[in-house]
């Protein structure tokens, strides 16, 4: 399972009642605070609550739902009216968060910015995840730290991220699917999905708002056989009419890792028929001839907000 937020026990939170015996809540807000963690890998995590320097330095806003800008690569041809639409793509978009600070005198205001900007700018982009929405994390950069309210008690700041893919992914893959990717607004159906089988025609859910595309988006995506084939093995995603074939006899774990396939850690890639395997938006149905064992498929979720 992969930990993404604090465990701290007293996180900041919002105010709301007291126990006059026991003094005041010191990490009560009149507000409630948005957690928010960074990562450079997506599985390692750092919290602002676990960052010593930025205590009380508190998130207190941050997109709903990002909007999508899309591009479209279009074509005249001939004498056609309009054009002829080539491809489309996701383009970067801006992601804003608020942030405030409330400290003791100028030294700690500043102090605190100074720790903010640490904790946040880099040359390199890095995914961040929001507690209001944790199942889903956006590559990004931190493009601008706008002071819009500054004292010598504190700040008011507005940060902006560019988000570098233009989707959200989720947290963590199909093969760790409870703990990382089941959540709100992930298209998550009644019955949980299976990723992992043992029969020969079954259905893979795409619950992404796109296609899962290793060979022309480069997403993550692999697809693995353990088990053992007489030969002539045959892999056919039935809905998008891809497939890819084996000719040789094998016992063992045949991997397909993006476009690269492979047996037994090893490349393999001369002793397939070259073929690629992606997965469509909602229900695929998969067919596989020649082989026993259990076949998986491990892959990220991805989403337009």
């Amino acid at each position: 399972m992969i930990q993404v937020f604090s465990t701290m026990e007293n996180k900041p939170h919002h105010y709301r009642f007291t126990d006059l015996t026991k003094g005041t809540d010191e990490n009560g807000y009149g507000f409630n605070p948005i957690e928010f963690s960074i990562s450079t890998n997506g599985k390692e995590w750092v919290s602002l609550y676990d960052v010593e320097d930025l205590e009380h330095v508190l998130c207190i806003d941050t997109p709903y739902v990002a909007e999508t800008k899309q591009t479209d690569t279009t074509r005249r041809l001939g004498l056609n009216d309009g054009q002829q639409l080539l491809s489309t793509s996701y383009e970067q978009r801006e992601l804003e968060m608020q942030i405030v600070f409330y400290g003791l005198n100028q030294q700690d205001t500043s102090l605190a910015y100074d720790a903010l900007q640490r904790f946040l700018v880099s040359r390199t982009p890095y995914w961040i995840c929001f507690d209001k929405w944790p199942q889903r994390m956006y590559y990004v950069k931190a493009t601008q730290l706008e002071q819009t309210h500054m004292t010598d008690m504190g700040f008011v700041s507005k940060v902006t991220f560019q988000d570098q893919i233009g989707l959200s992914r989720s947290i963590g893959t199909t093969a760790d699917w409870v703990n990382a990717v089941i959540g709100f607004g992930n298209n998550q159906p009644v019955d949980t999905p299976q990723y992992s089988f043992n029969t020969n025609h079954f259905t893979v859910k795409n619950l992404s708002d796109v296609r899962v595309d290793p060979e022309r988006r480069g997403h993550q995506f692999k697809m693995t056989l353990k088990g053992n084939s007489g030969g002539k093995l045959k892999v056919t995603n039935k809905t998008t009419k891809e497939s890819i074939s084996r000719e040789k006899a094998f016992n063992g774990t045949f991997e397909l890792n993006g476009v690269n396939p492979l047996l037994d850690g090893k490349g393999d890639l001369l002793n397939t028929d070259y073929g690629v395997i992606t997965l469509q938006k909602g229900d695929n149905e998969f067919e596989v001839e020649n082989f026993n064992g259990t076949i998986s498929f491990d892959f990220p979720m991805w989403w337009l907000s």
